[in-house]
């Protein structure tokens, strides 16, 4: 009768189930494309559930800006040493795409996503997880526009649609799952029910909105990086995400 324990053969680890909690965001370290010339920068909502930045001098709309909406809780499971978590919904992503004055948007933005995180139930204590925004702000003229798509069809409906990016910053916190690091990565924006993808193409006059998603992965505290490298390189290929363009109030053109 064959033993039932193989000598040599490591068992395998067992899954744990991290849960955040008392979720809030902030964005901060906003940079300006030309600070001589344009407003600062307005923060709202810092470290709470639902935070917003604005900028720009208005061009007949009002000022352009993100927000964003925390989920209420996350649970993930995730075996270490290597394996990584189903993507999760981080919360809920707005760009506010008004027309304003060249040279007065931002090019960056940071968000700071704060929770508490249990391990298996056991507290680890109030951690911050660091996202950054990349942001393209397009002539509105342009024809092809940046995307190489027509002026007037599809995302460029109301002019050349902006492009928004968000990838993982290393300063993020990590936590401990049996002895590994590990950290909440960012993956990308989903909208409409698609694949995550980190840009995200925004239509101008309108409010666009998408999901933020993340993952749980072993993190490399010395090189800052989560492993398996982020979702920047692996699904970078995917594309672009269509805008989820919804109006927040009737827009005179």
């Amino acid at each position: 009768m064959a033993s039932a324990l193989i000598l040599g053969v490591p068992a395998a680890a067992a899954a744990a189930t991290v849960t955040f909690t008392n979720i809030t965001g902030g964005f901060f370290n906003g940079v300006l494309a030309n600070p001589a010339t344009s407003p600062a920068i307005s923060y709202t909502g810092v470290d709470t559930n639902n935070t917003g930045a604005a900028w720009g001098t208005p061009a007949g709309f009002g000022q352009s800006g993100y927000k964003f909406a925390t989920a209420g809780s996350i649970s993930a499971a995730v075996t270490p040493p290597a394996g990584v978590s189903p993507t999760v919904t981080l919360g809920t992503f707005q760009h506010v795409n008004f027309p304003i004055s060249s040279g007065t948007s931002i090019t960056s933005i940071s968000l700071r996503f704060n929770a508490d995180v249990d391990v298996d139930g056991v507290s680890q204590g109030n951690r911050s997880f660091l996202y950054q925004f990349s942001h393209d702000e397009t002539p509105n003229a342009a024809d092809p526009c940046a995307d190489g798509g027509a002026q007037g069809v599809g995302v460029n409906i109301n002019g050349c649609a902006d492009r928004v990016s968000v990838n993982f910053i290393s300063q993020s916190d990590s936590f401990d799952i049996g002895g590994v690091a590990y950290t909440l990565d960012v993956v990308g924006f989903v909208s409409g029910g698609g694949s995550p993808v980190t840009n995200f193409l925004t239509v101008e006059r309108l409010t666009n909105e998408a999901f933020i998603v993340g993952r749980l992965t072993q993190y490399d505290i010395a090189a800052g990086v989560p492993e398996p490298a982020t979702w920047a390189l692996l699904i970078g290929g995917f594309g672009m995400v269509g805008a989820a363009a919804r109006r927040r109030r009737a827009l005179v053109a």
